[in-house]
């Protein structure tokens, strides 16, 4: 099931006394999240109680202020909403809440709601018959209330209780599962069994729990980042030993200068010394280094140690801890030789990345982008309208982020295993990217800003030759500005990214698979383009 973005509000619907302000306040206390009352927006809005505005203004003028309070509320990012019991009525009001997440109508019987308002000065029950008057509207609201994403029965029941019960929805409504706190599992099927990934906030302290050991006394080799020993390092080997795992930790140098055989064979030694063997576990904890790295030592120690990738860094968590490739570098080039090996689990803890300095952040949002362009334009859209959510680091953004990246990427790695063909389709923007990072050395500019200026270059250039519609270009362009990445690069050296570009290792044959935009969200390979055919997408960059 293709993940979806997440909701900005879940919103309780249904009669006077069904318990929408109660149940809501249980919800926004267990969730953590504002109440927000449409009842009261509109009585702050009209200076007024809701009985004198009937009394003075009747209910059309109430039902117009209703619709704007419904609006309002719908602009949170993050909230439960308790809207009046005849909002939903107006055909509007009910489209303005679902398109800002789950509608759960909370039922109740009539003999309930006069029992639950017997003495309120509720306007509509300021009749001769309550009891006629409550018969007759909720005939008529029931039509409106069954549009509801989901129905959750309160006669006879606390608040907790019903509480409990839109739990229950929430879990199976996809936009939702981000407020839960819970991790979102995402399979990636391979032939040899597959894995999950588990994306959330708070993971790494119940790692011991999500990856129980497989028998008493079961070694763990936490291989981290230096820089992580008294930060998520220490919280995974204490969260290990918790666990009933027996854990050693080996640190390993920051930086991508430790990405080699001489360091991969000082870890392997340093795990021989600590007794680990066959039946040992890895457990990867840092950025694509480290999990690069702690991956490739985990393929070749005694031929293969099950592996755990736990990645802490955007980069990390969207791209390099899925996919089963683990390398390490030579002087004659970036990740030379390396194996493909599967790990038996990724854990991303999306708490994690709160504390990325800001080239990491644009490292990643690239990848996010590049993911969004080439296979999902539901994503490309989210990203359009709440990129800053994401750069604020909001847990349920970067939740649903992370967690639909990863399933892209798995979806495209069960297809092409083992890099034969369609795979190729993850190097959108990074033929072009990578030649302009070797090009820029001297001033410096990030992998990031590198592969998204590629994307804007090819796509301007496959644009050109009608490979690309029309303004496909402009719009991605006009994304990566609001993320905070560039589309141009003044001052680029054209001759020595050229002369990059033709050092391409991508080529079969001379040749390369290109990935080119059918549309934002779709991609395909354009066979047999030369590097002297690309050479022309650098112009597009001045």
């Amino acid at each position: 099931m293709r993940l979806r973005p997440p909701a900005r509000t879940l919103a309780l619907v249904g009669f006077m006394g069904s318990g929408k302000s109660a149940t809501g306040a249980w919800l926004a206390d267990r969730l953590r999240l504002p109440l927000i009352e449409t009842d009261e927006l509109i009585e702050q809005a009209a200076g007024k109680s809701i009985a004198r505005i009937f009394a003075e203004d009747g209910e059309t003028a109430f039902r117009e202020l209703e619709t704007a309070a419904v609006r309002q509320a719908t602009q949170a990012q993050g909230a439960i909403i308790s809207a009046g019991g005849g909002a939903v009525v107006r055909q509007e009001n009910m489209q303005a809440l679902q398109a800002a997440g789950p509608v759960i109508w909370l039922q109740v019987s009539a003999a309930t709601v006069l029992e639950r308002t017997q003495g309120s000065d509720r306007p509509l029950l300021q009749v001769p018959d309550p009891g006629a008057e409550v018969e007759r509207l909720l005939a008529q609201r029931t039509a409106a209330y069954a549009h509801a994403d989901a129905a959750v029965p309160t006669d006879g029941l606390t608040p907790e209780q019903v509480g409990e019960s839109v739990f229950s929805c929430l879990g199976q409504e996809g936009r939702a599962v981000y407020f839960l706190g819970e991790p979102v599992r995402v399979p990636v099927a391979l032939a040899e069994g597959g894995y999950e990934v588990h994306v959330g906030p708070g993971l790494l302290a119940r790692l011991g729990e999500l990856i129980p050991p497989p028998h008493d006394g079961a070694r763990a080799a936490v291989i981290a980042d230096a820089a992580l020993a008294e930060t998520y390092a220490a919280t995974v080997r204490e969260a290990l030993h918790a666990g009933g795992w027996e854990p050693s930790l080996h640190l390993l140098p920051s930086g991508e200068a430790s990405k080699n055989l001489a360091q991969a064979g000082e870890l392997s030694a340093e795990l021989a010394a600590a007794g680990h063997d066959r039946g040992s576990w890895v457990f990867a904890v840092g950025g694509g280094v480290t999990t690069d790295l702690g991956g490739f030592v985990a393929a070749i120690f005694m031929r293969g140690l099950s592996l755990v990738t736990i990645p802490t860094s955007l980069l990390a968590q969207v791209d390099a801890a899925v996919g089963g490739k683990v390398a390490v570098n030579l002087p004659q080039g970036k990740n030379l030789v390396g194996a493909f090996h599967q790990p038996r689990a990724v854990v991303a803890d999306v708490e994690a990345l709160k504390t990325l300095p800001a080239e990491e952040w644009a490292e990643g949002l690239a990848e996010v982008i590049k993911h969004a362009t080439i296979a999902d334009l539901e994503m490309f859209q989210y990203l359009e309208h709440s990129v800053q959510l994401v750069r604020q680091a909001q847990p349920r953004a970067l939740q649903y982020l992370v967690a639909r990246n990863c399933q892209i990427k798995a979806e495209v790695v069960a297809r092409d295993p083992q890099e034969q063909n369609w795979r190729a389709v993850l190097n959108f923007g990074h033929t072009v990217g990578h030649a302009v990072e070797r090009a820029s050395e001297s001033w410096g500019l990030g992998h990031g800003a590198a592969v998204a200026l590629g994307m804007v270059a090819e796509t301007r250039w496959a644009e050109a030759r009608g490979l690309t519609p029309s303004g496909a270009a402009e719009r991605l362009s006009a994304l990566l500005t609001r993320a905070g990445l560039p589309s141009s690069a003044e001052g680029l050296d054209l001759e020595q990214a050229r002369q990059a570009l033709r050092a391409d290792k991508k080529l079969r044959s001379g040749k390369l698979a290109l990935p080119v935009l059918t549309a934002p969200g779709e991609v395909r390979l354009e066979p047999g383009v030369s590097l002297t055919d690309l050479e022309p997408a650098l112009d597009f960059l001045e």
